[in-house]
């Protein structure tokens, strides 16, 4: 946890946060950030810590930033959020998750995502393996309302980390394409609800927007199978219950991926027929940009490629 130098004046203000928290705890409603992080090592006080820093968040979104270092910095705080996640863990298997529990690590997961988001402390983050600690919410198939608010929480982090456009960009999207988060992310599309789907989208069409990410995709034959039988059941389901947002980052994917001519004839046979008839026509009536790119796409897959 130590990748990043840490500034000596925020430690200090930190560790004397610490030592007047431990003399005098003060009031949650009226305590500052550096006293609120410091209270996180009460365990008896800690769910309504959790509770007081996620409203600062939600109130004053401008101090986002310095609060991501704060919690970077302070002593073992990145521990005590991943021992809320690993808390719930024996939860998944029987799906006893009560609201309660689910809204607690929600918290933590919130404080993370709030460091994934700034470009000091998503590196350290990254360094860190944090991502693999929200694997089990990724993988849990269950659809539960307690689990499905983890699983977005644990998508929303992960979106945050999406920042490939950062100096830090393509050590990021490696991770990404190293480790599981790419075929989780496709499994979210299937398993979770309306915004786990479109958060995972967004997720998946950020990496195929990326040369190397559409390289990774195309690589082997079964792994672009699967992405695009993935964004073929997805459209079934838009087609269902239309989302206009949701459908505009499945157009991108598949944008992405008619680039790449030796897919392409694979691409056409797999091609939602959705897509093709006016399944869509009022939803996209409303959007000319994503029209645009859907006839692309339908000029790419059968332009290139060999004909039939």
């Amino acid at each position: 946890m130590d990748n990043l130098p840490k500034p000596p004046p925020l430690v200090d203000q930190l560790r004397r946060s610490a030592l007047l928290v431990a003399q005098k705890p003060p009031d949650l409603p009226t305590a500052s950030p550096e006293q609120l992080i410091a209270l996180l090592r009460d365990s008896n006080l800690r769910e309504a810590v959790l509770s007081r820093l996620n409203i600062v968040i939600k109130q004053k979104r401008e101090m986002c930033s310095d609060l991501a270092l704060l919690l970077w910095n302070s002593f073992n705080t990145v521990y005590i959020l991943l021992q809320e996640v690993l808390a719930v863990y024996p939860k998944l298997s029987t799906s006893t998750l009560t609201m309660k529990e689910s809204t607690r690590v929600c918290d933590a997961l919130t404080l993370l995502q709030c460091m994934a988001s700034h470009p000091e402390t998503r590196k350290g983050l990254v360094k860190a393996n944090i991502p693999f600690y929200l694997y089990p919410f990724l993988r849990a198939s269950a659809n539960e309302k307690p689990l499905e608010f983890v699983r977005l929480s644990s998508l929303g982090l992960i979106g945050s980390l999406a920042k490939f456009d950062d100096p830090y960009g393509p050590e990021i999207l490696n991770f990404f394409l190293e480790t599981q988060l790419f075929p989780l992310c496709l499994r979210c599309m299937d398993q979770g609800d309306e915004l786990s789907r479109k958060v995972a989208t967004l997720i998946v069409m950020k990496i195929l927007m990326q040369e190397e990410g559409l390289d990774y995709c195309c690589a082997f034959t079964e792994r672009f199978l699967a992405v695009v039988q993935t964004l073929s059941r997805l459209v079934e389901k838009i087609s269902v219950n239309p989302c206009l947002q949701l459908l505009k980052y499945v157009v991108q994917c598949y944008l992405s991926l008619s680039q790449v001519s030796r897919v392409c004839d694979v691409l056409r046979y797999n091609f939602p027929p959705q897509l093709i008839d006016n399944t869509f026509h009022i939803v996209l009536r409303e959007d000319p940009y994503t029209l645009n790119m859907l006839q692309q796409v339908f000029f790419n897959i059968t332009s290139r490629g060999s004909r039939p």
